[in-house]
């Protein structure tokens, strides 16, 4: 191998010496750097005038254009599960409960529903109020326990698609580059570049006088990777901070993408991050790192970075050494035509936007229905005459359709169905591709709306009260159904005493088929939970879960509910458990979502075992469609990253319309559903032995001794200034309804 990659050394207070540099130098150090994140300016102006002096060429290295926590009191911050942290926009000394954001305008972009996953996911937290923003404060919930020091990264993982409006250089940067300037710097590694217009303007600002290295370490930057490469002179592959965007399982086969693309445009990549990180503290390397650099150097790399090992480490000459030698035997074993052609099948195989695709988040994870999470929501508004489109304003069902569709968690429906996607379900309970889908997700619109449009136009869906669409519909099918053919079908009835079926005959005459494209989600009280399936299949992941129960309900929990989501989760050995309850449009008397929610929150803070349990909720509606919506809810929850799923006694029943154990029956007609059932019987406590039973399991217990309630008497009791029983429902939570009600609250909905 005839070119040898290059050896960028970090400086810190372990190489902050003349005699150090020296040593580099001599060793065959090709540049030093320091890490701006962590150094002040004048660290800065006194490191250069040391390379300078000793004759190293010195690397820029600037903040860029990365989320960060600000200053924390002491080393660190505690933050329990369940507790509320405020997110602020100015120079707070982070404590207690509150936590600065930089750069600052940060947190008025942050919308409910956010997750910040902060310092490599060790904290975790969810936006839920956003009312204060425009002061410069947001509150946050604590969905994962952690300690967060001072500086540390932060990933935001959005509610909806949209681009974020950071800096490219930070004040400080643009003071570095003043300095760097005026002592003549040659070359800047310019952090977190996300698009071309980044690298141009570190030209700018570098009046074009230091050669750029782009720091690859977001995942703008590989869908921006072409444009980047084109712009830059050389690539740095940043693999600690990617690993924070995308799965740490993804980031080697990305190396290679990226080398290989910037090897296409004549352009050099160096690779960064825990090389040598056993060395900070120990004279030799592992056998995994001797490993991973050497794939370095076959994969193309055009130089190696030291950063803590050489900065803050014990042995910062030593990991120069190491890596000489290692660098010096590939090339002694390797010649330079074979590196040059390795991996180039894999390469091609590889494309970066369809890698990133297939490969997201919880590859442990069931995968999705249909094998690839569909995802509809646009990044941006597009220039479009919005004026020029036809119009279709939606109800609140459609528009959550349009919602559920856009996020993934109807997958792999790409929009609503056409006439034969209808049919198809309809007569076998499968899409015609053969996957299994149980129910029908339509747009009906009446005559006058249908009679000027025309497959192959786009429409606007909107939303009560908007200027602009919620979504776009890609028009490919209008037609009509029979209405009785439709219903019978579905619910197995024409009985105007199903509400499915009266449903039907009040729906619109003609049927609307297409793809959509999600411009906006729906504004709600809730939205703040409404979390979409790549959130969670990220949340899981993070965990390290596998196998997840899903629970899907309607009302407020009661210990009943409580004690199959526990046994559910033990008896299985999964990991985690996701409580969704459904808090859509609901039935008289079932409890208004904000109580709901409520409840949850008082589980997860107070009863839940702790790093078990997440909390979400889906906004969607009751099909009234017995065991075929069970299925439905099952493939839902499948998409959102559960392996699992609890099947209650009438699950989704309706009057006697169907038998009790019929929503049980079903999964055993879809061995292929990809989401195992988990089914319960009726639930009874035994007052003698203090517990809750399953009946199944307790086929001989004395039925004077099965003590049991049903939700309607429980109201009954909550309307009267009673308490239902505590082997009902938790006291902390009948507590919260019972003053809701004293004070006026309207808990259940009503007629």
């Amino acid at each position: 191998m005839e070119r040898k990659p290059a050896i960028i050394v970090t400086l810190g207070p372990a190489t902050r010496s003349r005699e150090a540099l020296q040593k580099l130098k001599d060793q065959g150090v090709s540049f030093v750097r320091v890490n701006m994140s962590h150094s002040s300016l004048e660290d800065l102006e006194n490191f250069i005038d040391l390379a300078k002096d000793v004759g190293i060429p010195f690397v820029l290295d600037t903040e860029g254009s990365q989320i960060r926590s600000g200053n924390v009191q002491g080393e660190k911050i505690e933050i329990e599960e369940g507790g509320t942290v405020r997110l602020c926009a100015d120079e707070v000394t982070s404590g207690g409960d509150a936590l600065a954001l930089r750069p600052f305008p940060i947190v008025f972009q942050l919308e409910l529903g956010d997750i910040l996953h902060l310092d490599f996911g060790t904290l975790v937290l969810q936006v839920t109020d956003v009312s204060k923003r425009d002061s410069g404060c947001v509150l946050a919930t604590a969905i994962s326990a952690g300690a967060l020091g001072s500086n540390k990264g932060v990933i935001v993982d959005p509610s909806s698609h949209r681009r974020w409006n950071l800096p490219c250089l930070t004040e400080k940067d643009y003071r570095g580059i003043e300095i760097g300037l005026q002592k003549g710097v040659s070359t800047i590694a310019a952090s977190f570049m996300r698009s071309r217009a980044f690298v141009e303007e570190v030209r700018r600002a570098t009046q074009g006088r230091m050669k750029i290295i782009s720091k690859i370490e977001c995942v703008d930057a590989l869908h921006n990777l072409d444009e980047i490469i084109k712009a830059s002179d050389y690539l740095l592959i940043d693999r600690g901070d990617l690993s924070k965007e995308v799965p740490i399982e993804k980031v080697p086969l990305l190396q290679k993408i990226i080398i290989s693309a910037a090897r296409e445009h004549g352009k050099e990549v160096f690779v960064a991050t825990n090389l040598l990180e056993t060395m900070v503290d120990k004279p030799k390397p592992t056998r995994a790192e001797v490993h991973d650099i050497v794939s370095c150097i076959l994969d193309g790399a055009g130089g190696l970075a030291l950063a803590a090992e050489t900065a803050i480490g014990k042995y910062p000459f030593d990991c120069v050494q190491t890596l000489q030698k290692i660098i010096s035997h590939v090339g002694n074993a390797v010649p330079e035509p074979i590196l040059n052609t390795r991996d180039q099948d894999l390469v091609a195989h590889l494309k970066m936007n369809e890698y990133l695709t297939i490969s997201s988040y919880g590859t442990l994870l069931v995968p999705p229905h249909g094998g690839v999470l569909v995802d509809r929501m646009l990044k941006t508004i597009p220039n479009t005459d919005f004026s020029a489109l036809s119009r279709i304003q939606l109800d609140e069902l459609a528009q959550m359709d349009v919602e559920q569709i856009g996020i993934g968690t109807f997958s792999p429906l790409q929009g609503f169905m056409t006439r034969g996607e209808v049919e198809s379900v309809l007569n076998t309970m499968r899409l015609p591709s053969g996957v299994i889908w149980p129910i029908p997700v339509i747009l009906d619109v009446n005559q006058e709306q249908a009679k000027n449009l025309k497959i192959g136009q786009t429409i606007g869906l909107y939303a009560d009260r908007q200027d602009l669409p919620m979504a776009f519909l890609r028009l490919e099918d209008i037609f009509t159904i029979d209405k009785e053919f439709f219903a019978e079908k579905l619910y197995g009835t024409l009985s105007n005493d199903h509400p499915g079926v009266r449903r039907v005959k009040n729906m619109k005459p003609v049927l609307l088929g297409g793809t959509i494209d999600l411009l906006s989600r729906r504004e709600t009280s809730t939205k703040a939970y409404e979390l979409t399936p790549a959130q969670t299949r990220r949340l899981f992941a993070e965990r390290g879960w596998r196998k997840v129960v899903g629970f899907h309900t309607r009302n407020v929990i009661h210990r009943s509910h409580e004690y199959i989501q526990l046994k559910a989760l033990e008896d299985n050995f999964c990991d985690g458990l996701f409580v969704h309850p459904v808090i859509g449009k609901k039935k008289a008397g079932d409890f208004q979502a904000s109580y709901i929610i409520r409840g949850y929150e008082l589980m997860m803070q107070h009863f839940y075992p702790k790093n078990k349990v997440i909390f979400g909720t889906l906004a969607t509606f009751s099909r009234y469609a017995g065991p075929r919506e069970a299925l439905f809810t099952a493939i839902c929850r499948k998409n959102f990253g559960c392996s699992h799923f609890i099947v209650g006694r009438d699950h989704t029943g309706v009057g006697d319309f169907y038998a009790p154990t019929a929503s049980h029956e079903i999964f055993d007609r879809f061995p292929d559903l990809g989401i195992t059932p988990i089914r319960f019987g009726q639930i009874f406590y035994s007052e003698n032995l203090g517990s809750h039973m399953h009946e199944w399991e307790a086929m001989a217990h004395p039925p004077e001794d099965r003590l049991q309630i049903s939700g309607t008497q429980a109201r009954k009791l909550f309307e009267s200034g009673e308490l239902p029983p505590e082997w009902f429902i938790r006291p902390e939570i009948a507590q919260m309804i019972k003053k809701a009600i004293e004070q006026g609250e309207e808990v259940f909905v009503k007629e």
